[in-house]
């Protein structure tokens, strides 16, 4: 418990005085004995024990309203929704969600965000010494507040066109929480709660509750659950931006929410090539809508930019989405391995006969691998791992963005050399007339993703006979039948490497009908080939944004409403560095209105206190006086001591009767 005057509590001593009062009273009293009185006090006997308890227990009345009157003049805090207010607490780390969501404004004019910064004004006001800390999820980083009230102005606690991972910022904040020493510490989580910034899924959970567990003084964790949404929203992203015969055809995509599904409507939208505007509306039904849009071009006009804007609503942050378009650089794709079955099928399905963009070469040493690997978009290996000089320029060929698709060799026996971590175990066959199936992949993002259209690809055709199982650490992107994995991917630097456990060789797997090959294929050329591109589409804060020592980002758009500076790491826009043209738009699941509920984050943080906050009301504070109710504490314990003290009622003595 903590006290806005705390000094006052040295009054406690007072508590004692009716105890002193009661043993002084006894002192005083000699007793003499008195033989008419013996009568009397036999009488009596069998009525002490009830008056000694009976004194007693006005003795503890009196020494606790003492007490709660203390209590009640040092301003006791209680915890509007954390419980008691914190004893000793040092300092207060605000763990800050500044996804693009904690933008929308479900009461028209302030933001979930908004509601943040006079909570904890309010809060502090009534802590007294203590210092306030922020871990944004932007910057990934601690800043010290230097006062609550700075809080609302400052930069880092703006919100952003970004996302956010509650798990990985409480990740970092454990090694602070280790370095400062700053005693006891809470921290305060201040969230909308969406599902996709805290990531129920994620695997550092177990992690993260273990590490604060084990901290010398494990921090209360309190969390700001701002739960509302605007009633009804509109969101726009354009899935795919290219040139097809003069026309720039523009894949769109707007999510409806709170909106009649059964009743369709006209919606204007504003479309801007190269900051030249037009209007045109929308026919959008359903929650989903997937609309082709076609703008006719100047002759000879093959690249630029552009966005694609709603009107306004109560979340405009996914009211616009950027794009740009050129044409598509040449994929250069390497394979190599062993002659024979398996480098033709790779080379087929890499560079299909008459798919424009491709061009596959097979490089007969690895001294030619290594001279051509610089201009290449991705690089398919099979046979044993890469070893030596030819490893370095791999690892180095995917850290600067390049992507890499990894076979297995056909021996019996696994590697004993693992590349970025990962190797393959011995071969397993299946059981005779028996197969392993592909069973689950991930469909919403990646190389496996679904298409445009919603339709999956149809990897679940994929059966082996022969298999190796893949060990180390990676991200699994298709599992077998039996949940061991099938598809393997491993980052490093802005490119990855991916990892599949069988072949394209008919004695091994029916990968050669391309059910799941073919597509990985292409996706992946085209990812690498992007780095050579002059027009690519990102994210906000992605760890792929172009970076320079000498130069800066410049924003290209003139979209209304956007914000004119900022830069890729917060705020979306188009932007150009070097010879390089580039869309940064938020992450698509900020656009879904899925929540964690209380429940799933109990089970995550099992110690953590929850609110629910509304960001329509004036916000109170966390803490509360409580000097009132120890008032009315301190009064019932004197009404009850009164009553107590009370007369007992005189019993009526009977009449004389008359005699006869």
């Amino acid at each position: 418990m903590s006290f806005i005057s705390p000094w006052l509590l040295w009054a406690l001593f007072a508590a004692s005085v009716p105890i002193i009062i009661h043993l002084v009273n006894r002192w005083r009293h000699r007793s003499v004995p008195w033989a008419a009185m013996e009568f009397l006090l036999r009488a009596a006997r069998e009525t002490r024990g009830t008056k000694k308890l009976l004194h007693y227990l006005i003795l503890a009345l009196r020494v606790m309203a003492v007490a709660a009157l203390v209590t009640a003049f040092a301003r006791p805090l209680l915890g509007s929704f954390f419980g008691w207010g914190s004893s000793g607490l040092n300092e207060v780390l605000l763990v800050l969600d500044r996804s693009a969501s904690m933008d929308a404004r479900p009461d028209k004019t302030s933001s979930l965000r908004d509601a943040i910064p006079p909570l904890v004004e309010s809060t502090f006001a009534q802590l007294g010494h203590c210092r306030l800390s922020l871990l944004d999820s932007a910057t990934g980083t601690v800043t010290q507040i230097p006062a609550p009230e700075a809080l609302a102005d400052l930069t880092v606690s703006k919100t952003t066109d970004g996302g956010a991972d509650i798990p990985a910022l409480l990740q970092k904040a454990i090694p602070y929480l280790e370095e400062s020493g700053a005693g006891k510490t809470e921290i305060w989580i201040a969230s909308d709660m969406q599902a996709s910034s805290w990531k129920p899924d994620s695997p550092l959970w177990p992690g993260v509750r273990q590490r604060l567990a084990a901290l010398p003084l494990p921090p209360s964790i309190r969390i700001m659950a701002l739960r509302d949404r605007p009633e009804s929203n509109r969101g726009i992203r354009v899935r795919q931006a290219q040139v097809n015969n003069g026309k720039l055809v523009l894949d769109l995509e707007v999510l409806r929410q709170g909106f009649n599904p059964n009743q369709p409507e006209d919606v204007p939208v504003q479309l801007s090539v190269d900051n030249a505007s037009s209007s045109a509306t929308l026919q959008l039904a359903g929650e989903n809508t997937s609309i082709r849009k076609e703008i006719p071009l100047p002759q000879g006009k093959e690249s630029g930019f552009g966005f694609v804007a709603l009107p306004h609503d109560d979340f405009i942050r996914d009211d616009i989405s950027f794009f740009t378009f050129a044409p598509k650089p040449l994929a250069n794709i390497l394979i190599f391995g062993p002659s024979g079955e398996v480098g033709k099928t790779l080379s087929l399905m890499s560079a299909p006969p008459g798919l424009p963009g491709r061009k596959a070469t097979m490089p007969g040493n690895t001294r030619e691998a290594q001279a051509n690997l610089a201009s290449q978009s991705m690089v398919v290996w099979y046979g044993p791992p890469p070893r030596a000089e030819m490893e370095k320029k791999l690892q180095t060929f995917i850290e600067e963005g390049g992507i890499a698709l990894f076979l297995p060799d056909d021996t019996e026996h696994g590697t004993r050399h693992s590349f970025l971590g990962v190797s393959w175990g011995a071969t397993e066959t299946a059981p005779s007339e028996q197969y392993y199936r592909l069973e689950t992949w991930d469909r919403q993002r990646g190389f496996l993703r679904d298409g445009s259209d919603q339709t999956p690809i149809p990897a679940n055709r994929l059966r082996a006979v022969r298999r190796k199982p893949l060990l180390g650490k990676y991200r699994t992107l298709a599992s077998w039948d039996d949940g061991s994995c099938a598809l393997a991917q491993v980052r490093a630097g802005t490119g990855s490497a991916l990892f599949l456990g069988t072949l394209p060789r008919y004695s091994w797997s029916n990968l050669a009908d391309g059910h799941l090959l073919l597509p990985l294929l292409q996706r992946m050329a085209d990812r690498g080939a992007e780095r050579f591109s002059t027009s690519i589409s990102l994210r906000v804060n992605d760890a792929s944004l172009p970076q320079s020592a000498t130069d800066t980002p410049v924003r290209l758009d003139n979209a209304q409403g956007s914000h004119p500076s900022g830069s890729p790491a917060d705020t979306a826009g188009v932007y150009r560095l070097g010879a390089q043209t580039y869309a940064v738009n938020r992450p698509w699941p900020e656009d879904m209105p899925d929540q964690i509920t209380d429940e799933k984050l109990h089970l995550l943080l099992p110690e953590a206190s929850i609110s629910s906050m509304q960001s329509a009301e004036e916000a109170p504070s966390l803490v509360q006086e409580a000097w009132k109710l120890f008032l009315f504490f301190a009064l019932a314990c004197l009404l009850m001591e009164a009553l107590l003290c009370l007369p007992g009622q005189t019993a009526k003595r009977p009449s004389p009767t008359t005699r006869p």
